[in-house]
């Protein structure tokens, strides 16, 4: 199986030095998205089944959950490159049975069954939003091929409709568990954490894969600025959630949202292949954050679980030096921020991330003050000379996708969302969230799994 896994994903690799897309009927499309998502998953299948056959050796259930593993990746495979709808929609409801099961399957009997209905509810929820979104589209335009579908929308504006449009915003929404419907993903826990990294690392990233098939559709509905608001507003509110968890794999959950939240975002500026680029690098970090997560465990308060960081006066204009200097590194590099359009934003964007990053290497580390400030360039540079490579090679390979890359108007929805992750910055880097009681109290009930679902 390894074996297999591994030459898979190296021939897919190979292909994308050759300009490919080719269908098979209405059925099937390979085309260098495809080959992305479909490399992606190979790869993090593989190492999650080699880590399973150890992590849960002895296990009554292994052979089982081995083969749902398989089953899961095999429907993964199949949504990557589904053309047909009815086939795009099977795979997407296959996904979701498969996640379920290896979320409630193997554990305690009635935790597992609890959290197991739990996520299948919210899954079925996401497929008949997706179903209804891609089936309204099939019976306006008579077509029953995505990329038919895509075809005959730009020849004719008006066969797009906000509605469809909407629904597929909605089952992108749910399945990347986004604010109001992230208790699915933090009723999880009850994943063994295999499943956890599998989970993390490609299931909930399928809404930018759904999202990136029909970015010509949504974008043409004009409702981009919807994916803006809530992939803004869900990053913020996992980015808080993180904060007040106490339990390791609780605290990646609310990272995952987090994540996913910029993900849709990057969507909602017009840059799919962006999304697609920060889909694949989230995949990876949080497949091993999980993978690692029992090395991680330790006794803290979630209010004081940073006592440990002090804060000196002199740190200021070194970071801020840094973050603009990151800032201008990503815009060279990737071309993004250069000009007053959306761009601008993923470069803000990388300027807090840079600042935030630093000061927490100044004030964490114990090296010298001095080794500090020349190890600190030299972690970021080539960090965002990294980012900026995988950023621009899959803007190539996705040059063919259709509206993969439009860089928009600033808009008040961007700046709105701009203001918000400024105060969210301050907020939490001068740890304001400290002071309110209220605001720690909303953020732990928000986050909370339900009750039936967390092992005793």
């Amino acid at each position: 199986m390894w074996t297999l896994t591994l030459s898979l994903s190296s021939l897919l690799s190979a292909s994308f030095f050759y300009p490919l897309e080719f269908q098979i009927g209405q059925i099937l499309l390979v085309d260098h998205l495809a080959l992305i998502i479909s490399t992606a998953v190979t790869l993090f299948s593989s190492i999650v089944l080699s880590y399973s056959a150890r992590y849960m050796a002895g296990h009554k259930k292994l052979r089982r959950f081995l083969i749902n593993c398989v089953l899961f990746t095999v429907s993964a495979l199949l949504m990557a490159i589904s053309n047909h709808v009815l086939l795009f929609i099977a795979s997407w409801l296959s996904m979701g049975l498969l996640m379920a099961e290896l979320i409630g399957g193997y554990t305690k009997y009635h935790e597992g069954k609890a959290s197991k209905k739990n996520a299948r509810n919210y899954f079925l929820v996401s497929t008949a939003l997706v179903a209804a979104g891609l089936l309204w589209l099939a019976m306006l335009t008579g077509a029953w091929s995505i990329s038919e579908i895509i075809s005959l929308v730009e020849q004719d504006r008006q066969l797009v409709i906000w509605q469809a449009s909407l629904l597929l915003i909605a089952g992108a929404v749910v399945q990347s568990a986004l604010f109001p419907f992230q208790r699915w993903l933090m009723s999880s826990m009850t994943a063994p954490t295999p499943a956890s990294a599998l989970m993390h690392a490609g299931f909930v990233n399928a809404g930018a894969v759904l999202l990136t098939r029909t970015a010509t559709v949504i974008y043409m509905s004009d409702l981009l600025w919807v994916l803006v608001m809530v992939g803004g507003i869900g990053a913020l509110i996992g980015k808080f959630s993180k904060f007040v968890q106490a339990n390791i794999k609780q605290k990646l959950a609310c990272s995952t949202t987090a994540q996913m939240g910029f993900m849709l975002l990057q969507c909602g500026l017009g840059f799919f292949s962006a999304a697609v680029a920060h889909l694949i690098l989230h995949g990876f970090y949080k497949a091993y954050l999980f993978l690692s997560s029992g090395s991680n465990v330790v006794q803290e308060s979630p209010y004081n679980g940073d006592s440990k960081r002090s804060w000196k006066q002199w740190y200021l204009p070194v970071t801020l030096l840094s973050g603009l200097a990151g800032g201008w590194l990503f815009a060279i590099s990737t071309g993004k921020g250069l000009e007053l359009n959306s761009g601008l934003f993923l470069t803000f964007v990388i300027v807090l991330t840079v600042i935030h990053g630093a000061q927490d290497f100044l004030g964490r580390s114990s090296l010298p003050l001095l080794s500090r400030l020349i190890a600190l360039p030299l972690i970021i540079i080539p960090a965002l000379l990294a980012y900026a490579v995988i950023f621009n090679g899959i803007s190539v390979l996705m040059q063919q996708t259709p509206m993969a890359e439009v860089a928009l108007p600033i808009g008040w929805d961007q700046i709105t969302i701009g203001v918000l992750y400024l105060a969210t910055f301050l907020t939490i880097e001068l740890k304001w969230y400290k002071k309110s009681r209220r605001l720690y109290v909303y953020l732990l009930n928000v986050s909370q799994p339900k009750s039936n679902t967390i092992l005793q």
